[in-house]
């Protein structure tokens, strides 16, 4: 059955065959996400979407700054934290606009940092440029990548099970923290010459002091969404501000610091002409000539290899967005994910930035800070009890006002009879009794 496009697409995600036809999976990604297209921009005109823009763009910028600062040092600045804002902002733009969920925020990983720096090493053996390769590398990731969105290849994530899912967020998580713990570690352990020891010294506390106390900041403010004070909303969007307002108080703690104490702390450095200058100077774009033969057979493995870091670092976490208790309403499109990052990594390839996916802690960080939570979702349902509440109260109040009009007419009932008695026993003695028309009413 052929597959048209116009009109949306109802799938069961268990229900589509884990093999499939050339380029059956992306034309079906895309009558799913055509009819949808425009929602995915008309959508961040909610309230929620301009709090969680913020929240998220702060997110990344650390996200890119740290892992520059990574990269800067495994690669001996042939790319750093310039390249890595520049990819960062890039793909935060041009991403969203090609794929099938744009829930999941594109940033450097863990992984991709440690290949790439591998990758570095495994050049200087074959004597080969570093950014040719990486080059070279990401333009046969490139096709790699293609190849996996014509025949669905990320249908096969479908088989690994949740533990494995939740074992790679772990691993991700133990990431990020070896990194942080290897910098504050490396400050402590280095051994300094005997004439700048007592400042070397004070560096590395003040450091070690402004990481912890950054860090109990953000997990501080991250617990108060289940805390007592003021409402929900209110306690969800502070928590959704962890980490920047634990940035910004780390950072006015360091310069503090420095204007009391005259210490002097690491800070990330840029190049002379801002953010449109590479770190080290050079063109943005790479030169791809200037490499060996045993270069590029080494970037066809590599790229290879990375392919397979990249895969699986992509599904997984598009996966877990996608995730049934996450309730999303405009369904998945995997194929177009592939086709995205394969474009987006082409482009990264030739400016020598460093390759990017979708990151798992930062998307399922921006999934979390635009859905409804308990109180939020449960307004629509209040304000429907409430209404039924009502209806029932004026049924009801209706119901005994009819039944009160029933007993007076019963009592007006027998008062009558009662006056009938006595009048006829008034006759009997030859007396009669006049009663006016006004008091037959006050007697009624």
């Amino acid at each position: 059955m052929p597959v048209m496009l116009g009109q949306p697409l109802e799938r069961d995600e268990e229900s589509i065959p884990v093999v499939r036809g050339f380029a059956r999976g992306f034309l079906e990604d895309l009558r799913v996400k055509l009819p949808w297209y425009l929602t995915d921009i008309t959508d961040a005109l909610h309230m929620k979407s301009v709090t969680t823009v913020l929240y998220i763009f702060w997110g990344a910028l650390a996200n890119a700054v740290a892992f520059g600062a990574v990269l800067e040092g495994g690669t001996d600045r042939a790319m750093g934290a310039t390249e890595t804002l520049m990819a960062t902002a890039t793909l935060g733009m041009l991403y969203p606009l090609l794929c099938g969920q744009p829930l999941t925020i594109m940033g450097a990983t863990g992984p991709i940092a440690a290949y790439i720096i591998a990758l570095r090493s495994l050049g200087n053996v074959v004597g080969a440029e570093f950014l040719p390769l990486y080059a070279w590398s990401g333009l046969f990731l490139s096709v790699y990548l293609f190849i996996g969105s014509m025949f669905s290849l990320s249908n096969v994530i479908r088989l690994v099970t949740r533990f494995t899912e939740e074992l790679f967020s772990v691993l991700i998580s133990v990431i990020f923290i070896y990194q942080a713990c290897r910098y504050f570690v490396a400050q402590l352990v280095e051994v300094p010459s005997a004439t700048d020891t007592a400042e070397k010294a004070a560096a590395a506390k003040a450091s070690l002091f402004v990481g912890i106390l950054t860090f109990l900041i953000a997990t501080s403010i991250r617990g108060c969404r289940n805390a007592s004070l003021f409402n929900q909303w209110i306690r969800n969007r502070v928590a959704d501000f962890a980490p920047v307002i634990a940035i910004i108080v780390g950072l006015a703690v360091s310069w503090a610091w420095i204007v009391a104490f005259g210490t002097e702390m690491d800070f990330l450095t840029f190049a002379s002409g801002g953010i449109w200058e590479t770190t080290t100077g050079r063109s943005w774009i790479v030169d791809l000539s200037n490499i060996n033969a045993a270069g590029i057979g080494l970037s066809a493995v590599g790229g290879l290899f990375a392919f397979i870091v990249i895969f699986f670092d992509q599904n997984i976490t598009v996966r877990l967005v996608n995730a049934k208790g996450h309730r999303l309403k405009k369904g998945f499109g995997y194929d177009m994910d592939m086709m995205a990052l394969c474009i987006c990594t082409a482009f990264l390839s030739i400016t020598g930035c460093p390759w990017m996916v979708s990151a798992t802690v930062p998307s399922l960080n921006h999934c979390r800070s635009l859905c409804f939570f308990g109180s939020e979702q449960s307004n629509a349902e209040e304000d429907d009890t409430k209404e039924r509440e009502r209806r029932l109260e004026e049924e009801s109040t209706k119901a005994l006002q009819k039944l009160r009009n029933l007993v007076d007419l019963s009592a007006a009932a027998e008062a009558g009879e009662a006056d009938a008695n006595v009048e006829s026993e008034l006759k009997g003695n030859g007396m009669k009794r006049q009663m006016s028309h006004a008091e037959l009413v006050r007697a009624v």
